[in-house]
């Protein structure tokens, strides 16, 4: 056995004159042009040396580059297909120990679709015909070669053509039995159904689910497996299904009533899909057993959501209020909090007493703590002596720590038992969203770890889980103790920002903005003070004195000749609230000598929404004084067209939230051009807050709102600076700022 690799050119060793006719054959090829040569791996069957060099001298000439191996004996041909893999098989008909049948035989059992061309000297007619019957792919006689490399191109194209289809159907049946496998190993039932409701096609779900095997349903009506829903309405089965119309309840998922083999009846729910198959329509369902969905469904509704003893909501149900109210405090930007209490040293009643009247303490203990709560509170028993409160939409830690003094108050008031007087006390653990957690486990964890903290500081007191907020409530308090003072002490200060018309960029008023500066703790900013204000009623006097001291600034710009501009004041919801509002404004413009003309009152919409019949009246009578309003960082509350048709307001402020980004952001773009067509459509004038750039003021300016307040035209300053800016721009146009703040 010979391996041969033929690259070279021996022309050189061949005498023409006495060339034979293969080799005279091989030669004309070879004066031939050829394009680049093809790579070509041939297994030549031929015990002659000779006819193998030219037979591969002619496939060199025919533009192959052939590396070859010639075998002639069977164990060899079995080997070569063993150890290499070849494009081509040539053979000789006439060998010593087998012929070319034999060896076309051989080749076939290695490997069925290696084309196998036959090169030999004369033969019967008989046995070409043989051989080609048998697989071989041509027939070439050794003394014309002339079709060999035709039939080899021929032989390797159909060759490619054979793989393409096999790897083809290959993948087809690996697809189709991969779609066997999950449609027959799917949870759900699958059946196919044609266009009368017959069925044509059941997985093994299905077989499972009813107990009918395969072939028992295929033919049968879809609506045999449902139940009807009485006899008033005929066969129609319990989902509505129209057997004779199922195009109609494709894509609607439904529950149905089904029924086993044995008459047995589950729920079930069905989805229907239309598809064509052959130009027919055919409709596939998708059914599920929900039997144990039911099931648990029903053993829910059965279950106790209430405490037996005490009648308060039992840990089932108290875990999933939490969750809701976590999910409305996320969606609403508030937040929610968690007292846990555990009741100090009541394992001594039970002990020394007996459980009967430890039980009598606790609902004594449950009445008590029901009856200091607020109405949005909820409050559960978790088992034990342990209680839990749900606070939704307090304030954190003031509210929370109110309410825990209340509970640990009204739990130490001396409990009447048997004749005698005990005295019990309480630890209390608190925990808050989002900063103590954004789920119900997680807030019980944290606000149980704060009680045991609470234990171990005495009992009888409360602990926020977080040591952050303990210090924040020490602050808060100290803040609110200097506070009470800084009206008194004349620590307030009312600082003015320009407002200007976009069109012509002149002066148009100014919003008046209260400042504290505390003499020890310097500037504090309102977003710290404003809130403990509000929750304080502190805002109220404050909120008095600011309006007072702003009308008297700008009458004393007015007396001393300036162009006359309008103030807004901002109107704390407490302020809104106060049955003497109309009468206090009054008093401050009589008081000042203020022109109404020059007021303007800012309020935001939610401070109208707790009674909007007294907000409209009280607005109406604020408008007949002169006074213009405004509506305050619209489009962060309720945005309501049909909320400011209600009201008599003048102007409606953009909130600097939805400036701050514009152009670049596409939903703020959106949000500001729809507040601007809003207002404009009910004749209302559009004022943008937080302006800090030249981009700002064009989109502004071509979307048509009239005026604008930001850092670009002036920080809020000082009545000093203030009046300076009015005397240098008088009635011209308002400079910008030389450089906007970072905040």
């Amino acid at each position: 056995m010979d391996k041969v690799d033929l690259k070279g050119d021996r022309d050189d060793a061949v005498n023409f004159p006495e060339l034979p006719a293969l080799a005279q054959s091989v030669h004309a090829m070879r004066m031939q042009p050829a394009n680049a040569a093809v790579a070509l791996r041939v297994l030549c069957i031929d015990d002659c040396e000779d006819d193998v060099f030219l037979i591969i001298e002619t496939l060199k000439a025919g533009g192959y580059e052939p590396e070859y191996r010639r075998v002639w004996r069977r164990a060899d041909i079995v080997a070569a297909f063993a150890t290499e893999k070849w494009d081509l098989v040539i053979s000789d008909y006439s060998m010593p120990q087998l012929n070319g049948l034999d060896a076309l035989g051989l080749v076939r059992d290695c490997s069925p679709d290696v084309p196998f061309v036959l090169v030999s000297g004369a033969v019967a007619q008989q046995i070409a015909v043989a051989a080609m019957a048998a697989g071989a792919g041509d027939y070439i006689m050794k003394d014309d070669t002339t079709r060999l490399v035709p039939a080899v191109r021929r032989e390797l194209a159909e060759a490619e053509g054979r793989r393409a289809r096999h790897l083809a159907e290959a993948n087809l049946s690996a697809s189709e039995a991969l779609l066997n496998s999950v449609v027959n190993t799917a949870a759900d039932g699958i059946m196919v159904i044609d266009e009368r409701g017959r069925l044509e096609f059941v997985n093994a779900a299905v077989e499972r689910m009813f107990g009918w095997r395969p072939l028992e349903l295929i033919g049968r009506n879809f609506d045999s497996l449902l139940v009807p829903r009485s006899k008033a309405q005929g066969n129609s089965p319990s989902s509505g299904l129209d057997m004779n119309n199922l195009a109609q309840s494709v894509g609607v998922g439904r529950e149905v009533k089904a029924k086993r083999r044995d008459e047995t009846l589950f729920p079930m729910e069905l989805t229907l899909g239309e598809m064509r198959v052959d130009g027919k329509i055919k409709y596939a369902c998708i059914m599920r057993d929900v039997s144990e969905r039911k099931s648990a469904e029903e053993r829910i509704h059965q279950l106790a959501h209430y405490d037996k003893l005490t009648g308060l909501p039992n840990r089932a149900l108290f875990s999933q209020l939490l969750e809701q109210a976590l999910a409305e405090a996320k969606y609403s930007k508030k937040h929610v909090a968690v007292l846990f209490i555990d009741l100090d040293r009541f394992k001594l009643i039970n002990d020394s007493l007996s459980h009967d009247a430890g039980d009598a303490v606790l609902k004594q203990v449950a009445r008590r703590l029901t009856e200091s709560q607020l109405k949005r509170n909820t409050i559960a028993r978790f088992g034990g002596d342990e209680f839990v409160v749900l606070m939704r939409d307090c304030n954190i830690p003031t509210d929370a720590a109110e309410e825990a003094q209340r509970l640990l108050t009204a739990i130490a008031q001396p409990m009447p038992l048997e004749g005698q007087e005990y005295h019990l006390t309480a630890s209390i653990g608190i925990s808050a969203s989002p900063s103590d957690g954004e789920n119900a486990q997680t807030m019980l964890k944290n606000a149980d770890i704060a009680m045991y903290r609470a234990k171990e500081h005495g009992k009888n007191n409360y602990q926020f889980y977080s040591a952050q907020m303990n210090l924040h409530s020490f602050e808060r308090l100290v803040l609110e103790r200097f506070l009470r003072h800084a009206l008194e002490q004349d620590e307030f200060r009312v600082f003015y920002q320009p407002k200007i018309d976009l069109v012509s960029g002149r002066l148009t008023g100014m919003e008046a903005l209260l400042r504290w500066m505390h003499p020890g703790m310097g500037m504090i900013s309102p977003v710290k003070f404003i809130p403990l204000a509000e929750e304080t009623g502190l805002i109220v006097p404050i909120g008095a004195w600011v309006l007072k001291a702003a009308c008297q600034q700008n009458k004393i710009w007015a007396d001393q000749g300036l162009p006359p501009l309008r103030v807004a004041v901002n109107l704390s919801a407490r302020q809104f609230a106060q049955d003497d509002l109309h009468a206090t404004i009054l008093n401050v413009l009589e008081e000042t000598g203020l022109d109404p003309e020059l007021l303007e009152l800012e309020i935001t919409e939610s401070v109208t929404m707790d009674n909007p019949e007294h907000a409209a009246e009280l607005l109406r009578k604020l408008k007949a004084l002169g006074i213009k309003l405004a509506i305050d960082d619209f489009g962060t509350g309720y945005s309501s067209l049909s909320y400011l048709k209600r009201f008599p307001i003048d102007n409606v402020k953009i909130d600097r939230s939805f400036i701050k980004d514009i152009p670049h952001d596409g939903d703020d773009v959106a949000i500001t051009q729809a507040v601007i067509a809003m207002a404009h459509s009910l004749g209302l004038k559009v004022i943008a807050e937080g302006v800090e750039s030249e981009e700002h003021v064009t989109f502004l300016r071509d979307h048509r709102c009239e005026e604008a307040q930001g850092y670009l035209f002036g920080a809020p300053m000082s009545a000093a600076d203030f009046t300076d800016l009015i005397a240098k721009c008088g009635s011209g146009v308002l400079p910008r700022a030389a450089s906007i703040p970072k905040y």
